[in-house]
């Protein structure tokens, strides 16, 4: 059976103000997630990266990646990882400046 309750307006700021409370000790009362570590393995580097096995050992030997070593193991920051990605990503040309570009080329091919 539903009970309907009649409040005045200071009940009912009360109210609220107790909700708001509670939730707002209940969100502080979450723990943080751990930040990952910095150093990472090869097998993370390519979870981060996308890149495969093979790719980012010929990238590491020719020094294009970001990569230290530790005794015979190859070792990468997470930092300088996505800084690195950061800069080699492309965005995306809109599609009005590449239709743009198409019709200049064309204009300029000798009829």
């Amino acid at each position: 059976m539903t009970q309907i309750v009649q409040l005045n307006y200071e009940d009912l700021q009360t109210a609220i103000k107790d909700c708001l409370r509670d939730a707002i000790a209940e969100i502080k009362a979450i723990p943080e997630p751990e930040k990952p570590a910095d150093r990472m393995t090869l097998p993370e580097a390519c979870d981060l990266t996308g890149l495969s096995r093979s790719l980012l050992y010929k990238m590491s030997m020719d020094g294009t990646i970001p990569r230290q070593k530790y005794g015979k193991r190859l070792v990468f920051s997470r930092e300088s990882l996505n800084e690195w990605m950061q800069v080699r990503t492309v965005s995306m040309a809109s599609p009005e400046s590449v239709m743009t570009g198409r019709l200049q080329k064309s204009a300029k091919k000798k009829i």
